[in-house]
């Protein structure tokens, strides 16, 4: 099937050094990627999340730059953009420029409803922008309320399609976190993202308490028959993406993913050594799930780095007894073990889209 639009992450000949230096990074286990929530502030109240429930000062512009460049001499590499709902920061353009002018790459998370033709119009401009995620996790407008807890389903959908066809310079994407009020839709918002020219990326709620995003809710605790019906559909994922479909995630993160929804072990995930978290105020934690370890406002991360050592236990502790299944932590890590395969299947990915007429793509396994 022909897809229209940009699907996936496009390789721009600019990037491509960028790139082998991630993969040579990742390889020898080097801090890369680092997620900063911009804001805490959302106009959703998802009952999986726990970031809206909190508040926290936001860093300002000059001190975001300062940030960004120490990260950047630190060797960080790509920052991914989320919340919070980064698009209800008024300098949200602005932060976006900031990581254009330092160079480096980024991805942008948001959940779509805020958007406006000025930011558009600002993502247009966006130079170093990888990909734009929207969050939709349903396509039943009930189920979408209950699920974010606000009525915002047609606006989300409408801008889900004005993305699809501005043209932009960076491919956009559709978050899909599958639980089991949502599971039996899965193949259905693929059918969806293929029909706006889109990718999709599909991930599994994170169960258990965590210390900043995830919020245990009883709704989202599946009984056994779920757990195996919601593993099947990770599977075919994973065939799926082999065979080409627009699923932005490495296969073996959904083989994975059919493991952590049964309740197996999905063993050490690389936080704190791959993957960092930039909290809104300026606090820098291992990953989304852990108290930090700096404040980069009154410190440079080279000169903290050491703390990160005492972490360590509290991860493997936490890969034990209170696991996530995060793309930006068990994804990154797993495709840091199997880089070669990523490869070697992402470059058959590619080659089937040129094949079909659409245009190159390099899939989520590393943001």
């Amino acid at each position: 099937m022909l897809l229209k639009g940009k699907e996936g992450m496009l390789i721009k000949a600019g990037n491509i050094p960028k790139f082998l230096r991630i993969f040579w990074r990742m390889y020898w286990k080097k801090p890369t990627f680092v997620s900063f929530n911009v804001t805490n502030r959302c106009n959703e109240r998802c009952p999986m999340c726990s970031l809206w429930r909190t508040t926290s000062e936001e860093l300002t512009l000059e001190e975001i730059e300062r940030i960004l460049m120490d990260l950047k001499n630190f060797g960080i590499q790509l920052v991914e953009i989320s919340g919070g709902e980064p698009f209800l920061r008024p300098d949200i353009l602005d932060i976006f420029a900031l990581l254009d002018r330092v160079g480096l790459l980024y991805t942008i998370t948001t959940n779509g409803t805020v958007l406006t033709g000025a930011h558009i119009k600002g993502l247009q401009r966006a130079q170093k922008a990888l990909q734009i995620a929207i969050s939709l996790d349903s396509l039943d407008q009930d189920r979408y309320a209950h699920l974010r807890g606000q009525d915002l389903h047609a606006k989300v959908l409408d801008n889900i399609s004005r993305l699809a066809a501005a043209q932009l310079p960076m491919p956009v994407k559709l978050n899909f976190t599958m639980s089991r009020v949502n599971y039996k839709e899965s193949f259905a918002m693929l059918d969806y993202a293929k029909a706006e020219g889109l990718s999709l990326s599909v991930f599994p709620i994170n169960m258990g308490e965590g210390f900043l995003h995830r919020h245990a809710d009883p709704m989202f605790t599946p009984d056994e028959t779920e757990r195996h019906e919601m593993a099947e559909i990770f599977r075919g994922l994973a065939r799926l993406r082999r065979k080409g479909e627009p699923l932005w995630e490495y296969s073996r993160f959904y083989e994975l993913s059919a493991d952590y929804v049964l309740g197996r072990s999905i063993g050490r995930c690389d936080a704190g050594d791959l993957y960092l978290d930039l909290h809104a105020d300026g606090i820098l934690a291992p990953c989304i799930e852990h108290k930090g370890f700096a404040d980069l406002r009154k410190e440079k991360i080279r000169e903290a780095w050491d703390r990160i050592r005492a972490q360590k236990e509290m991860i493997r502790e936490c890969d034990r007894t209170n696991p996530c299944c995060y793309t930006c932590t068990f994804n990154i890590s797993i495709t840091a073990r199997h880089l070669l395969d990523f490869t070697l299947e992402t470059a058959k990915i590619q080659g089937l889209l040129i094949k079909r007429g659409g245009r190159p793509r390099l899939g989520k396994g590393l943001k």
